[in-house]
């Protein structure tokens, strides 16, 4: 009996552990860019600051394509544990490298179609050499799988201090764009190297990866879907600062930026809980039974959606002194932005969930329809909204684009809107259920 409650009580504090390394670590990869933009932003002014945010969005609009994002699909196959490992991380390598080398031929083609600014088409030329050090980012996805986030929290602190020192050695020194473009390709090289070494230490089984031709169309396949969602996503994040560039110019980039880049430390935390939580329900789901399952998945939602809506509470008023305070005087444009734009954290966050529901469900093949019609009224609401509004109307194109895709399409998505009563019922019912939990929690405790 005491063996059993000793044997609970460390596997308990075994997932805390995980699920809190897995957010310091998410935190950890957020601030050391946001740290890097706002080094860039304070030595080179607005302009630059703009020039460098729409190189980088640029390319991670295509990073899509050349990541292929097998993570989550990843997460799930090695948490059931129907395929051999070996083959499955054999296999992400090798279908990683080839769509590294698909997205980087289409950058190249793009950025000469569309950039008539030679500086800005070399920078983006760059920075786009960072897809081929994204192909064995896939191991985040092994750890996270087998609840090894503390390896993840190593290399992020370890990448992080690097980083930031080198970037304010940059700042201090007065260099200009292209050395943060290519300390950016160094952060993403950097991260790479560690997790293969990493990796080797703790399970040297690096040389026993196979590239299985089933596995890779399977992952493929599996991934498709997440894929045009995840470009979705992307262009919410990023095809804003394109547009403003286009539409107005790299100035306006750089003040949108300055509150867009510090909104995202605030979707941290409950999209990295949202992708730790899974593992758990994967491998909870049979054993426990539908209704208990079911109950568990509403309080999964539950708690990241009021755990975000409570950190855009606490941002929305904070905005004007986190402005000035950080980027000083000259971005006070961007406090407006800042202040709207932090509720994209709870549409963000509804997403992740409807994500991970989809994919421990297997329903995640369709996710891309809801993806690309809040892709395509983002545009369309930009293309009208951002030479009317300037860059606030690119921040409310924004906001309507997610609550489209992250809550309103779930219901007109027959296979979805299952999802879309769950997350009403979050919005409706979310505290009392948070509050009936906490409180069986601790008579269980107390028992």
């Amino acid at each position: 009996m005491i063996k059993n409650k000793v044997n609970n009580f460390i596997l308990k504090n075994h997932k805390f552990f995980n699920a809190f390394w897995a957010i310091i670590s998410k935190l950890l990869s957020g601030v050391k860019l946001v740290v890097i933009g706002i080094i860039v932003a304070r030595y080179l002014g607005p302009k630059d600051f703009g020039s460098f945010s729409y190189c980088i969005s640029f390319v991670t609009l295509f990073s899509v394509l050349a990541e292929f994002r097998f993570h989550n699909i990843i997460i799930r196959e090695i948490s059931e544990s129907k395929i051999n490992t070996e083959k499955i991380l054999g296999s992400a390598f090798y279908s990683c490298f080839f769509f590294s080398l698909l997205g980087y031929i289409t950058l190249v083609i793009l950025v000469n179609l569309v950039e008539t600014n030679e500086n800005l088409k070399y920078l983006i030329l760059i920075y786009g050499i960072s897809y081929f050090f994204q192909t064995l980012r896939f191991l985040r996805a092994f750890f996270i799988a087998k609840y090894k986030n503390d390896i993840i929290f190593r290399v992020e602190i370890l990448v992080g201090l690097i980083v930031m020192s080198l970037g304010l050695l940059l700042g201090i020194m007065g260099q200009g764009i292209i050395a943060f473009i290519v300390l950016r390709v160094f952060d993403v090289l950097m991260i790479s190297t560690l997790l293969v070494v990493f990796y080797q230490l703790e399970f040297k089984r690096l040389k026993k990866w196979r590239f299985d031709k089933q596995v890779s169309i399977d992952l493929i396949k599996n991934s498709s879907p997440l894929v045009l969602s995840s470009l979705a996503l992307v262009i919410f994040q990023q095809f804003d600062k394109i547009m403003i560039k286009q539409f107005l110019d790299e100035y306006s980039v750089g003040q949108y930026t300055a509150a867009v880049s510090l909104i995202s430390l605030i979707v941290f935390a409950p999209v990295v809980l949202s992708e730790v939580i899974s593992p758990y329900l994967i491998a909870t789901r049979e054993k426990i039974g539908k209704e208990a399952y079911l109950r568990n998945t509403q309080l999964f939602s539950d708690y990241i959606f009021w755990g975000s809506f409570l950190l855009c509470l606490i941002v929305t008023p904070l905005s004007n002194f986190i402005i000035k305070t950080v980027y000083g005087d000259k971005y006070l444009e961007a406090i407006m932005v800042m202040q709207i734009f932090s509720w994209q954290g709870v549409l963000i966050a509804m997403g992740s969930v409807a994500a991970q529901i989809m994919i421990i469900d297997n329903t995640h093949q369709k996710a891309y329809f809801k993806s690309i019609a809040g892709g395509l009224i983002n545009i369309v609401l930009n293309i009208i909204w951002i030479p009317k509004y300037g860059i606030i109307g690119a921040v409310w194109a924004s906001l309507l684009a997610y609550v489209v895709s992250s809550y309103i399409a779930h219901f007109f998505i027959l296979r979805y809107r299952y999802i879309f009563f769950v997350q009403t019922r979050s919005i409706t019912h979310g505290l009392l259920n948070i509050f009936t939990d906490l409180k069986n929690r601790k008579k269980g405790l107390n028992a």
